[in-house]
């Protein structure tokens, strides 16, 4: 399709995200949303979410953009109540004047938005939450729980998000889980793992959730059985607390047992190359969602040494890799030793995983066919 900043009346659906970034909960908005037959539209703030919308076809409808934190300072949480109100207001006119099909609130924050702005807007209009996180309090799942059930349909990530929403199915809201995949053909394999060095890739924004301390601490401890295993940390810290863990990483990987075991390469946008230059990838996380970057690798063909926890969960199996106990480091360390020493064989069921279970077009399509199903 050709980028326009036209809105068509009415669209197909009235997609509602209160970021302006580009993550990966929003890159599979875009897949899901150019998936569907009909003109489909975006509000959101200006920003690269946006760029890469217009870019696909999708008209995109400008949000002010606001500070709508859920892991906020005390300072943000006292005035949330109102951003949220002036959202609401706003998605409300939107929602007015384009008359969409159906309106699918993207994440727990434009969720919230939504469910005030279409109170009294509902009759024939379906109302979608996607929702693509652990609830991260019980304040904020309360609140989240009480709009959940007043919409049409929930569209889960993974059954981990599923479970953590509707524990005992009382919600009031169909649930559905729709894993995202990749695309199959940008993400495959490119040979063989390289044995020499044997080297781990930790992929992912650098926060403390994501757990890098603990991929060094695994590093360093593995190393008792693979000599010269290297580690290489992806990616860009977050905020004045990511550079603060920034620095302690590159303290830490200074020390004699990691010293010329660690490399920093910093954000990448080349995701397959750097898969293709590593034997596997080690993820840390102990209460991951779900885990875009473990699909990436196993359609690579890199077998994952990943928390027996929420998302990865669903993802890695014995054919394509290893489970450990969360935050135990020794545990990490033996899963990823015995990851790099059957790293060709698990890689072949790496791919084939994928292939079976997440492929982009597959989950695309099974969105498509929810909300058609919802607007017919």
């Amino acid at each position: 399709m050709v980028g326009s900043t036209r809105v068509p009346t009415p669209p197909q659906a009235l997609f509602v995200s209160y970021t302006s970034l580009l993550g990966g909960a929003e890159r599979i908005l875009l897949d899901h949303a150019d998936a569907l037959p009909g003109p489909v539209a975006l509000a959101c703030p200006e920003g690269p979410l946006a760029e890469r919308a217009r870019a696909a076809g999708i008209a995109v409808v400008p949000l002010r953009k606001r500070r709508m934190e859920l892991r906020a300072s005390a300072r943000d949480r006292l005035a949330m109540p109102a951003r949220m109100g002036l959202q609401s207001r706003e998605v409300r006119r939107i929602v007015t004047r384009l008359r969409p099909g159906c309106v699918v609130a993207w994440s727990m924050r434009g969720l919230l938005s939504c469910a005030g702005a279409l109170r009294g807007l509902r009759p024939n209009r379906p109302f979608v939450f996607h929702h693509n996180d652990l609830l991260p309090s019980p304040l904020v799942g309360r609140a989240v729980r009480v709009a959940a059930g007043r919409t049409d349909l929930v569209v889960a990530l993974s059954q981990a998000i599923a479970d953590d929403l509707d524990p005992e199915g009382l919600l009031g809201a169909p649930v559905e889980v729709v894993r995202p995949g990749v695309d199959l053909d940008r993400f495959r394999p490119s040979g063989a793992p390289p044995a020499d060095p044997p080297t781990a890739l930790l992929l992912g924004a650098i926060v403390d959730w994501k757990r890098p301390d603990l991929a060094l601490e695994a590093v360093a401890l593995a190393a008792r059985d693979v000599p010269d295993l290297r580690l290489r940390i992806a990616g860009a810290p977050l905020g004045d607390a990511g550079a603060a863990l920034l620095e302690r990483i590159e303290r830490r990987a200074e020390r004699p047992d990691l010293a010329e075991r660690v490399a920093l390469a910093g954000p990448i946008d080349d995701v397959p190359a750097a898969l293709a230059g590593v034997t596997c990838l080690l993820h840390c996380s102990d209460r991951e969602p779900y885990g875009m970057a473990l699909v990436e690798a196993l359609a690579c063909g890199r077998p994952v040494a990943a928390p027996a926890a929420a998302g990865p969960i669903e993802i890695v199996d014995p054919t394509c890799g290893a489970l450990y106990e969360p935050g135990d480091a020794e545990a990490a360390a033996a899963a990823l030793t015995d990851v790099v020493a059957r790293a060709a064989e698990l890689g072949r069921g790496a791919r084939a995983r994928a292939e079976a279970a997440f492929d982009r077009t597959a989950a695309s399509a099974r969105f498509r066919a929810l909300i058609e199903q919802l607007t017919a």
